[in-house]
């Protein structure tokens, strides 16, 4: 956080000087997002597009631009939170963004950010519920509470300061409601019919699929096999599968994935009845992604040569090729000349802002090559950077076009599956009336009102966490698998019902015999050997230990005998022995825990802290 610079307001000078020069410090003196001669651009690749609110994901045109008085502002501030703390997703700030550029038009028929006001900021929220409802509209409410509060701190506005709140709060989930109360199952559990129909048609051999049914299938299966986003899967790599024994000889069957919202590197294993599914979806993925990472791969490895596919001409990279040889040079099996000259007319290697001449020796191999390479992505080889995924390493990687029926695919160019790619194959009804049939209709799969079925991507996921709930499985371990810091957010998934609840209690046998019973407990005979520690969470009292996982947070309150000020404690010789034998067992915790942190172990920097404090207090109590 050293290295952050932070922009510094003037009391003395007007919002309007003062906006002004946010602008500047944002544009000029701040990196990220994108690069500084990118800054007039509405789409900044990957990240952000600044459109209007309520013209949806469209091919963007400049007519759904935000307005010129606010789009200056909405890019400083995107790019100024961007540098205090990075997101992959800026989704919610946009929200807000678009709600008070819409507020301020309609409001004061002016986009300048300096003349808000409190009454601007309810039309937002007023707007933001025409588009909106729920915790969304709550989350566009937090965002721009936010914004109020910016924009108050850095005397950007006229009136001086904004002391707004929004009057939408988020709603908690309430476990366990009764089916008939809970709104959220049916809409946040999967259909039953839809998740049959997938499963149908995703059981059918190859033969019998297209590539894009394929790849859709087996995309869901992977999100049955384990509760997982749709981001993760689409970013797992091509040698994500791993096996392991465990330490009663079982071989086990996971997934390496990269987890988001924190969690980061995580193996999640496949329940033994699902691995003969995602190993079938895996090979699916690999198959169809075959190609795409072959040409990466050759890429990656000899960047200044031409691909020398099956099909690419076998001549000398520097000499001038007809037409029908450009084809095959850029994979189109085509041979008569006529059609050869007809797709080359149609083809671009720069985004469509030129195309290929289609007259006979234009180009060489050479030549063909520097344009092509020209075109790949500023992040190539890298995939994913973050999770160490290149190009020829990805499961889910295509070339453009790879899907079509009607036109060949560009084996000299790639294309990352989106979510929204996704999304429109298995949950979008609206496309079977624009002339695309999603995967339910492409197979007959129609509701009771004639229209195609769909399910959302994020519906597996609370199915397998409830699913996990009934069967018991620990809150810890139902988070571990998910991909979850917080075990609190569990309950979001859970959609066990009160009837189910209520079940599952009378179920239990319970007599008199089962209260208030003094039993004598057995010893524990797995006790912790000191000398021959494997971990260090674990919790060292006057009168025992406690053993945790590095995942769970050290408790702050188990120590606190020792918490006491020294001349209020009465250190009796057994006390000080007791200290003593303490100190010796947390130095060992201590040395391994060191180690847990070196070698990146998730936690252990918690327990470490943790360590180091009680043992600095017993050091303080025992030198006096």
């Amino acid at each position: 956080m050293n290295n952050i610079i932070l922009f510094k307001s003037k009391k003395q000078i007007t919002a309007e000087n003062n906006y002004n020069d946010f602008i500047s410090f944002c544009r000029y003196q701040l990196s990220g997002l994108t690069q500084t001669q990118d800054w007039e651009q509405y789409v900044w690749k990957g990240y952000i597009t600044f459109r209007k609110i309520g013209v949806g994901h469209k091919a963007f045109n400049s007519k759904d631009a935000m307005h010129e008085d606010f789009l200056d502002f909405a890019k400083a501030y995107i790019r100024y939170q961007h540098s205090l703390k990075p997101l992959k997703n800026y989704g919610a700030t946009m929200m807000a963004l678009r709600c008070l550029e819409q507020a301020l038009l309609q409001v004061l028929n002016s986009g300048l950010i300096y003349n808000v006001t409190a009454v601007v900021f309810d039309e937002a929220m007023q707007i933001g519920s025409k588009y909106f409802e729920g915790n969304v509209l709550a989350q566009c409410g937090i965002q721009l509470e936010k914004l109020s509060k910016f924009l108050s701190e850095h005397n950007l506005v006229k009136s001086g300061y904004i002391s707004w709140k929004s009057h939408v709060k988020q709603k908690v989930k309430n476990n366990y409601l009764p089916e008939i109360e809970d709104y959220h199952r049916n809409d946040k559990l999967p259909d039953e019919s839809a998740l049959f129909a997938i499963a149908d048609i995703f059981s059918k051999n190859d033969e019998l699929l297209s590539p894009r049914d394929k790849f859709t299938s087996s995309v869901f299966a992977l999100l049955l096999c384990c509760p997982s986003r749709i981001s993760e899967i689409l970013a797992l790599p091509a040698d994500c599968e791993i096996t392991q024994k465990d330490e009663k000889g079982i071989e086990r069957y996971g997934l390496r994935f990269y987890s988001v919202k924190g969690y980061g590197p995580n193996i999640k294993w496949i329940p033994q009845v699902m691995i003969p599914v995602a190993k079938k979806a895996i090979r699916r993925l690999l198959s169809l992604s075959q190609n795409a990472r072959a040409f990466a791969q050759w890429c990656e490895k000899y960047p200044d040569k031409f691909y020398q596919h099956e099909l690419c001409p076998k001549v000398d990279e520097k000499s001038k090729l007809t037409v029908i040889q450009v084809c095959h040079a850029l994979g189109y099996p085509l041979h008569d000349h006529k059609s050869c000259v007809l797709k080359i007319k149609k083809t671009s290697l720069d985004g469509r802002k030129s195309f290929l001449n289609p007259n006979d020796y234009n180009y060489s191999l050479n030549e063909l090559w520097e344009m092509i390479i020209s075109g790949f992505s500023k992040d190539f080889p890298w995939y994913d950077e973050e999770k160490s995924i290149r190009f020829s390493n990805a499961l889910c990687l295509l070339n453009p076009r790879q899907f079509s029926l009607s036109q060949m695919s560009d084996i000299y160019s790639f294309y990352k599956p989106t979510k929204g790619f996704f999304f429109k194959d298995i949950q979008d009804k609206t496309s079977n009336e624009s002339g695309f049939k999603n995967i339910f209709a492409r197979y007959g799969y129609y509701d009771i009102e004639g229209k195609p079925l769909l399910i959302r991507s994020h519906q597996p996921r609370h199915l397998l966490n409830t699913i996990a709930h009934y069967g018991e499985m620990s809150e810890l371990d139902i988070a571990k698998w998910s991909g979850r810091i917080n075990v609190n957010q569990n309950r979001v998934y859970n959609h066990v019902s009160e009837e189910d609840m209520l079940d599952k209690i009378k179920a239990i046998k319970l007599n008199k015999s089962n209260y208030c019973k003094r039993e004598l407990i057995p010893s524990n005979e797995s006790t912790v050997d000191f000398d021959n520690l494997y971990q260090g969470a674990i919790h060292l009292t006057e009168f025992g230990y406690c053993v945790h996982n590095y995942l769970v947070r050290p408790c702050n309150k188990i120590n606190e005998f020792i918490e006491y000020d020294n001349e209020t404690l009465d250190m009796k010789s057994v006390d000080r022995i007791r200290l003593e034998s303490i100190r010796e067992k947390l130095m060992q915790l201590i040395n391994i825990t060191q180690i847990a942190f070196e070698n990146g172990d998730y936690g252990a920097d918690k327990w470490l802290q943790h360590h180091e404090k009680n043992l600095e207090r017993i050091n303080k109590l025992l030198s006096n």
